[in-house]
C-alpha cells in the first residue's frame, strides 16, 4: 500500500500492517498455525495468491520468517500479540453492529473449534464427531479425535461416528463467542446431539471456546472495556 507521508508511528505501523488480511494472517500465526494450507483454512475467503503476497510482505518487514517448510513469527511478530488482543477486545466491547449474517462462516467456526481443545478433557479412545449446520451449503464436518490430536476432515475416514451435532450456525457461533450459555441451546433445539449420553454431556467440555470470548464483565457500552483475551500471549508462548 502507498505510504501516508507521516512521521507518526501509527501511520508507519499501518503502512506495514494496514492492508486487508494482513493482521488476520498474523492472528493465525499467533494461534499456532505454521503451514500455508493451515493458515488458509483459518482464512477460507482469502485467495492463495493474496495469502502468498501477504506472507511475503510480512517476511520482508521482518515479522515472519520461513522455517522447516513453514512460517513462524519473529520477535517483532510475536510482539503484535497485545495489538491483536486489544483490537479483538475493542470489537467485543464497542462494535455496535454485533454479529451479523455476513460474519457467519461454518468453515471458520469449525476450524477454530478444532484448535481450541482442552486435551485433558478429550476422550481417551478414538472418537469421530460429525457436525452439520442447518441451512448452509458447507459440511458435513468431521472431527477425528485421537487424544491429544484433533483433525478436521471432510469424511469419517471409515470409522463409526460416535457423536452427531446438528446446529443452527448463528446460535453455535454466539455460544462460541461466549454470548450464549450451552444449556439454553439444547433446550431450544438450536443444537441437538445424537450419541451416547456420556459423550453428549462431555462434548462442550472438550473445547475452551473462542480466545476472546465474552465474559460477564464484557458488557458493551458500559464504561471502559476490560482487556479481553489475555490468553493470546500465552498462546504465543506455548506455540498455539
Amino acid at each position: 500500500m502507498s505510504g501516508y507521508g507521516q512521521f507518526c508511528a501509527v501511520a508507519r505501523a499501518l503502512e506495514v500492517l494496514g492492508e486487508r488480511w494482513t493482521l488476520l494472517v498474523v492472528r493465525e500465526l499467533l494461534l499456532g498455525e505454521r503451514h500455508f494450507n493451515d493458515i488458509r483454512r483459518g482464512l477460507p475467503r482469502i485467495s492463495r495468491t493474496m495469502l502468498s503476497t501477504r506472507l511475503k510482505t510480512l517476511e520482508k518487514a521482518g515479522i515472519v520468517s520461513r522455517e522447516d517448510g513453514g512460517y513462524r513469527l519473529t520477535e517483532a511478530g510475536e510482539n503484535l500479540a497485545p495489538v491483536v488482543r486489544e483490537l479483538g477486545g475493542w470489537a467485543m466491547h464497542w462494535d455496535r453492529r454485533g454479529l451479523r449474517p455476513e460474519h457467519l462462516d461454518p468453515d471458520v467456526l469449525v476450524w477454530d473449534i478444532r484448535r481450541r481443545t482442552v486435551t485433558e478433557h478429550l476422550p481417551e479412545r478414538r472418537t469421530i464427531v460429525e457436525l452439520r449446520f442447518r441451512g448452509t451449503e458447507g459440511g458435513p464436518y468431521f472431527l477425528h479425535i485421537a487424544r491429544p490430536q484433533v483433525d478436521l476432515c471432510t469424511d469419517d475416514g471409515g470409522f463409526e461416528v460416535a457423536l452427531r451435532v446438528d446446529a443452527d450456525l448463528e446460535a453455535l457461533t454466539r455460544y462460541w463467542l461466549g454470548e450464549t450459555p450451552w444449556a439454553p441451546l439444547l433446550r431450544s433445539g438450536a443444537v441437538t446431539l445424537t450419541g451416547p449420553s456420556t459423550l453428549r454431556r462431555a462434548f462442550p467440555t472438550w473445547f475452551s471456546g473462542y480466545l476472546l470470548r465474552a465474559t460477564p464483565a464484557t458488557v458493551p457500552h458500559r464504561g471502559r472495556a476490560p482487556i479481553a483475551g489475555q490468553q493470546l500471549n500465552t498462546a504465543v508462548e506455548d506455540g498455539g
